[in-house]
């Protein structure tokens, strides 16, 4: 397992704690900020950031679902094979295709594909288990209509990507190609290993909001339920996994637990690691080298995986 430390967020430890604790105090206790309120003003960000211009952007439906479909403009190959469902993160309360653009526009370029984003519904309008049936829908709608099919998540949309191949293989669905998870946030209970570490001199949420988000999600579904705590269930179905995550960053205990799991099948694990990245650091690949790395790492593990399928 690859542990790499060049970074562009390489700030002073006391400059990143001070930042993120100041950030966590105006968002929360100043301005009271709502998720409706922390959407609008991501996806106002995100337009400034809108990815490569040889990537089209098309906004269309998967069944009933609201989508994003991002595709070359200018293919070398007339038919793209490779499909990758991205399943954005952002609390199960914000996060969309706007936000997720640029990530989704490098793996276009990189591996030549098509890249679908499900807007599957938000909480807290939306809780357990409507935004699943999205992206299970969403899912079912592409694997019908293409051959290779790829689920990617990151944070929630990590916890969303897992229940959603282990949903499938029950529903005796066809398997994705392969499932990649960046980041993902899957225990959400309080007393979760990520929850007790708490680190939040490198993030920008804390305990607290961990909670408040889970509960967004949950509104009284218990936080060990199966299709909401996927490392409890039977791993055994799930394809071939490329996970990473960053050694500082929050989340960083949930990615553990999750290697561990499979500490007894290797070979069906892929794991990559950041040293000194910040969460989320994927969203940024034209601006930051460990975002870069991911964009390969993870079309390695594809190109490997279609090679050992031939």
């Amino acid at each position: 397992m690859n542990r790499i430390h060049s970074s562009n967020w390489n700030f002073p430890a006391r400059f990143l704690s001070a930042t993120h604790q100041m950030g966590r105090i105006l968002r929360r206790d100043v301005i009271g900020m709502t998720p409706e309120q922390i959407r609008k003003t991501l996806d106002g960000f995100a337009r400034l950031y809108p990815g490569h211009m040889s990537v089209g952007y098309e906004s269309t439906h998967m069944g009933s679902v609201p989508a994003a479909r991002l595709y070359p403009k200018h293919p070398r190959n007339a038919n793209l094979n490779q499909h990758i469902l991205l399943i954005h993160g952002g609390g199960f309360a914000f996060g969309s295709a706007r936000t997720h653009r640029a990530l989704a526009s490098a793996l276009v370029i990189e591996m030549e594909c098509e890249v679908w984003l499900p807007e599957y519904r938000l909480a807290p309008e939306h809780a357990f288990p409507e935004p699943l049936e999205d992206v299970l829908e969403a899912y079912a709608h592409l694997s019908s209509n293409a051959k290779d099919v790829w689920v990617l998540g990151d944070s929630a949309g990590g916890n969303l990507a897992m229940t959603l191949c282990l949903d499938a293989a029950e529903k005796g669905w066809a398997s994705p190609k392969g499932l990649m998870l960046l980041s993902p946030w899957l225990d959400l209970t309080p007393n979760s290993k990520s929850n007790r570490a708490s680190h939040t001199e490198q993030s920008p949420f804390d305990r607290l909001d961990m909670i408040e988000y889970a509960t967004h999600y949950l509104q009284g579904t218990p936080p060990y339920h199966p299709r909401c705590n996927p490392l409890v269930r039977d791993l055994s179905d799930l394809p071939l996994i490329y996970a990473e995550a960053s050694e500082m960053e929050y989340l960083w205990p949930d990615y553990e637990r999750m290697r561990k799991a499979f500490a007894k099948t290797p070979e069906r694990f892929s794991g990559r690691v950041e040293a000194h990245a910040l969460h989320g650091w994927q969203l940024f690949p034209d601006l930051l080298p460990e975002a870069k790395r991911s964009i390969k790492g993870m079309t390695a593990f594809m190109s490997k995986t279609l090679v050992d399928s031939l």
